[in-house]
């Protein structure tokens, strides 16, 4: 597994940029850590129309999670995405550090 991605959630800006500076200053490097806002906060009109990927017919539960993941990430207003490393009490850490920021969702990208 290659930089696994564990990524907050977000419903503003601000709310990303408090989790940032949470996570450098835990010693997280911020070379890791990506932030992403999107041009609207009106995430329906931010998405493409009739473009939805969960709950299609003969998907197996991997494409679901994919589908849910991505779903999550472009309907987010904010998302905070730090490359965890192949260590699960790493990515746990992580995902311990971004709730406490404010996540409204934690998530680790799908392989």
């Amino acid at each position: 597994m290659a930089n696994p991605l564990v990524t907050g959630i977000f419903d503003s800006s601000a709310a990303a940029a408090h989790a940032r500076e949470a996570l450098l200053a835990q010693g997280i490097c911020g070379e890791r850590i990506a932030v992403s806002a999107m041009e609207t906060s009106d995430g329906i009109a931010a998405e493409a129309p009739g473009e939805s990927y969960e709950n299609q017919a003969g998907e197996d539960g991997e494409s679901a999670e994919r589908a849910r993941f991505g779903s999550a990430v472009r309907s987010a207003l904010c998302t905070v995405s730090v490359e965890a490393g192949d260590s699960e009490p790493e990515r746990r850490r992580i995902g311990e550090l971004l709730a406490a920021s404010g996540a409204r969702e934690v998530m680790q990208a799908p392989e």
